[in-house]
């Protein structure tokens, strides 16, 4: 289990995964058929449509996935959820149109579906894509499964175009934007875009008295602003150098100190990672944070820092852009690392300086105020 989902299957080296709040959904399902007055009939058919139709959200994703697989984008897994499926990709393409293949495919699926079941109905059987007979009685005929689905594929092609972020038309606009406008301006059009739509969803819901489209345009309205957030930040690593965050002033320790000097300077909150020197002003190494309470959960203040010092560094020069800077902290796991200019060391950078800096950068307000 893995955040709360259970894979089933691999299909194509792709991980599907059903999260376990999904039994939540054939009961709300169920109750919603008795609310109406459906028979018992009648709710276990629609609990099997809904098994059925969520297969088809299945291969809405595998569409997404596998057209990302075209581009060498790697789709980490596909988790199923109450509220829809998920095709989780390790990164999105920088290019647009290569974007806009990948957001198309999901719905051009459905669409593939739901064309193959109107053909099919429409020559084979004398209802075609009718459906017979009240809400209450609908799923009691066996005839009404079939246009059933077709209709909600249609819907499921019409909800996932619309201009808002998660779904595939925040995508497909954001991606059209992007070729005249650059990825940045055209993420924050798309996700006011969005948030204007999730709003009214909200507005909508609360009047009708339904929940869950409420609770659908909450997700969308905040799915938008982490999106451009995110899309921000990425664009203020690129933009800025190390130089932009670069703190001149640090303690050093050594390797002779005891402990107790380390502890007290992160227990007052001044520094919290520190370089490690000999007495010749040598670099040995690092001091975790991490190192520091160990040394505090074990009563260590007499230990030496050079018990709780690791080797594992490396230092950047100021002129390299904050994305390498990122990368580094996250597929090192550095949690600080010296700046040298020239030869000489001017500073230091760690992983709180650079997340205070893209928080900063992309605050409510630094998000919005160019919108």
């Amino acid at each position: 289990m893995i955040s709360g989902s259970i894979q089933l299957i691999r299909v194509a080296g792709i991980p599907l995964k059903v999260h376990w709040t999904f039994g939540f959904f054939f009961l709300w399902i169920a109750y919603a058929g008795y609310r109406i007055g459906m028979d018992q009939t009648g709710i276990v058919n629609l609990c099997l449509f809904a098994v059925v139709l969520f297969f088809c959200v299945v291969l809405h994703e595998f569409g997404h996935a596998l057209a990302a697989r075209k581009y060498g984008v790697v789709t980490k897994d596909i988790i199923i959820s109450p509220i829809g499926g998920v095709a989780r990709l390790m990164r999105m393409p920088d290019k647009p149109f290569q974007e806009l293949v990948i957001a198309i495919a999901g719905p051009a699926v459905n669409f593939a579906i739901a064309t193959i079941l109107c053909v099919s109905l429409l020559l084979l059987t004398d209802q075609g894509v009718r459906l017979l007979g009240d809400q209450v009685t609908l799923f009691n005929r066996v005839s009404n499964f079939l246009p059933a689905l077709f209709w909600l594929n249609l819907f499921l092609i019409g909800f996932n175009l619309l201009p808002a972020f998660p779904m595939d038309g925040g995508r497909i606009f954001r991606s059209l934007l992007s070729m005249r406008l650059g990825r940045d301006r055209a993420t924050r059009i798309a996700a006011l875009t969005g948030q204007i739509i999730a709003i009214g969803f909200v507005i909508y819901g609360i009047i009708e008295s339904d929940i869950i489209l409420s609770f659908i345009g909450l997700f969308v309205f905040f799915s938008a602003g982490f999106e451009y957030r995110s899309v921000r930040a990425d664009t203020v690593l690129r933009e800025n150098t190390v130089e932009q965050i670069l703190r001149k002033s640090y303690t050093p320790v050594y390797i002779s100190d005891p402990m107790e000097k380390p502890i007290v300077l992160t227990q007052k909150g001044e520094e919290k990672d520190f370089l490690v020197f000999d007495r010749n002003g040598n670099m040995h190494g690092v001091l975790h944070e991490e190192f520091v309470q160990d040394a505090i959960k074990n009563n260590a203040k007499k230990e030496l820092v050079s018990h709780y010092t690791s080797s594992n560094y490396e230092a950047v020069g100021t002129n390299i852009n904050l994305k390498q800077l990122f990368l580094l902290f996250q597929r090192k796991g550095y949690s600080i690392i010296p700046v040298i200019s020239q030869g000489l060391m001017v500073g230091v950078v760690d992983r709180r300086q650079l997340n205070q800096f893209i928080r900063s950068k992309t605050s409510i307000w630094n998000t919005w105020k160019k919108a």
